[in-house]
């Protein structure tokens, strides 16, 4: 039996890995072509591309390489990297040849600074950098290197914003810089401050718009807020859709990255439409919206979802319903990955993939992506922080309206009374009516967290899942949802939900390391498959475990900080 691994915490993280769909879609790449702030630099003459090449790296697999070619500089076949300041530089790395070759490291004026060592075998080298805010140059002097991964971790924690691009410092800045930024094909634009007050919608739908929105860390840590409460309040105890979202991107290749976006009329992020595809929300926080944190539908495709943190959404108009931390559902497009993605106390499910008859999810990618305590209503009126000794969470918009109810109750809070008000004042899609009622009888929200789908979802949708948690949840941890799903299950964990795993329709194609334990109910499997159930010191292990980190991704986020954090919990 392996010992379970400490968990890994970056105090401020990025990263791009060549089998994200943005990068393996560019084949031959000819001339200059930047992804997510990082530029790959090539000529008609000097070319690079991102090739399939399979490799395997302290147990995670790489299935895409940039291949650099050779005979670079740091005017072509290079790879300019944004750093921030004291940063370590990470570069999973193999020669493409049969002996060991150098990777040059570079500053912006060509001064060689280091070399990394490229064998024949893949591995990580590892550059910790000094100097100031900017650029650095990856390239091979000498002949070809495959490069599968980079990473850059600041050790600052307050990384200062590189020289190119806009700075903007209010809303209507925002959505100026935005629209300048689309129309000079591409850009980024900084966000920079403590909190924005955006009132209206933020529109992203130019066609490969190569746009960045980016925020800018503040000298505490934190991150800038888009706060959309007061767009939220003209839609009070009324329907909202997708009008209401928060920020809405039916174009392609945008960015989002280093943002909390809060208390949106509806979702806080959708990604919507055969056009919006290749996009990337990354590093970024959703809570308190009105509905689903962040949707993909009606064939969105290609986008890719990294280190996006989804909490305490609810609908609170259509009694919890609909708001689930991540929505790719409704005919959402092929090719839409999660990564590091967790998502908790929502009033509907952790991850939705439901769909109507009218269009199939296809396909989803599930990795490092955890979820917890979802559909339970006593989060939304207080009451599940009161019994947990925690202060009241005003933003949760049920509460706010409690508190306008009755003046008394945020006193009585604090002074360890819980006293709800009665009679009826919550405006809902069923009427007015009382706090007791929307927790009760007429909840709409789904205690479930991994959700896979519906009854009209085939056995031609895939879902690959690898290094999920799910616990907590009243109903189901893992949940086919009556979906006949195609699957692949890969160290995945699950214990304290009603059923743990509920998926006996599926036809799987692996099932590997397969954790579960204390579920209310036995596991729901197809033929064949069993569940690991681990010793005693395991699961106190693990338990232990995933409640510091949850601890740290908790405050974190109440803080405004956005860490790239990992369970490290699946194998033992």
């Amino acid at each position: 039996m392996d010992k379970l691994t400490e968990a890994t915490i970056y105090a401020s993280s990025i990263s791009w890995n060549f089998k994200d769909n943005e990068f393996k879609n560019l084949g031959t790449i000819r001339s200059t072509v930047t992804v997510r702030d990082l530029t790959l630099i090539a000529t008609e003459q000097k070319t690079m591309s991102v090739n399939p090449n399979s490799q395997t790296v302290d147990g995670t697999t790489y299935t895409y390489c940039l291949s650099l070619e050779g005979s670079g500089n740091r005017e072509y076949r290079s790879v300019k990297v944004p750093v921030s300041g004291e940063s370590t530089i990470k570069v999973i790395l193999m020669s493409s040849g049969s002996s060991e070759r150098s990777l040059v490291v570079a500053d912006k004026n060509g001064t060689q600074l280091a070399t990394l060592s490229a064998g024949t075998s893949a591995k990580t080298e590892i550059y910790n950098y000094n100097g100031a805010a900017g650029y650095l140059y990856l390239y091979s002097a000498g002949s070809g290197i495959n490069l599968y991964k980079i990473q850059v971790d600041s050790k600052s924690g307050s990384p200062e914003q590189p020289s190119e691009g806009t700075t903007v410092t209010n809303f209507n800045d925002l959505l100026s810089a935005i629209s300048k930024t689309e129309k000079a094909g591409g850009g980024t634009v900084y966000v920079k401050g403590k909190l924005i007050e955006c009132t209206d919608q933020i529109k992203l739908a130019a066609s490969n718009a190569k746009v960045s929105i980016v925020g800018i860390q503040n000298s505490d840590g934190s991150f800038p807020v888009l706060d959309f409460a007061p767009f939220l309040n003209s839609y009070i105890g009324t329907s909202s859709g997708d009008g209401q979202v928060g920020i809405r991107i039916t174009g392609s290749n945008y960015t989002i990255r280093n943002l909390i976006i809060q208390k949106a009329p509806d979702n806080g992020i959708q990604i919507k439409g055969s056009s919006a595809g290749n996009n990337t929300i990354e590093d970024c926080i959703v809570r308190y919206n009105n509905d689903a944190g962040l949707q993909i539908t009606g064939g969105a495709y290609n986008n890719t979802i990294r280190f996006v943190y989804s909490y305490r959404n609810c609908d609170v108009y259509t009694l919890g319903g609909n708001a689930d931390g991540f929505a790719p559902k409704l005919a959402a497009g092929k090719n839409n990955t999660f990564y590091g993605c967790y998502a908790w106390e929502n009033s509907d499910d952790g991850w939705d993939s439901y769909d109507k008859t009218d269009g199939l999810t296809y396909d989803l990618k599930y990795e490092e992506c955890a979820t917890w305590n979802n559909g339970n209503s006593s989060v939304f009126t207080g009451e599940y922080d009161y019994k947990n000794g925690k202060p009241l969470d005003r933003n949760l918009l049920l509460v706010q309206l409690i508190m306008k109810q009755d003046s008394s109750f945020a006193a009585n809070y604090e002074n360890g009374k819980f006293l709800l008000p009665s009679g009826n004042f919550i405006k809902t899609s069923a009427g007015t009516i009382s706090v007791a009622a929307w927790t009760g009888d007429k909840y709409d929200g789904n205690p479930n967290g991994f959700k896979y789908g519906s009854v009209n979802t085939t056995s031609a949708c895939f879902r690959t899942v690898r290094n999920c948690l799910a616990f907590q949840h009243e109903k189901k941890g893992f949940d086919n949802n009556n979906s006949a799903c195609s699957a692949s299950f890969v160290n995945c964990v699950a214990f304290d939900n009603g059923y743990n795993y509920s998926i006996e329709p599926f036809t799987l194609t692996s099932f590997t390391n397969i954790i579960g334990f204390s579920g209310k109910s036995k596991d729901k499997l197809p033929s064949g498959f069993s569940v690991t159930t681990p010793s005693a010191e395991v699961q106190s292990s693990i338990r232990k475990k995933v409640a510091s980190i949850v601890d740290k991704i908790v405050s974190d986020c109440e803080r405004n900080k956005i860490s790239e954090i990992f369970f490290d919990i699946y194998n033992y």
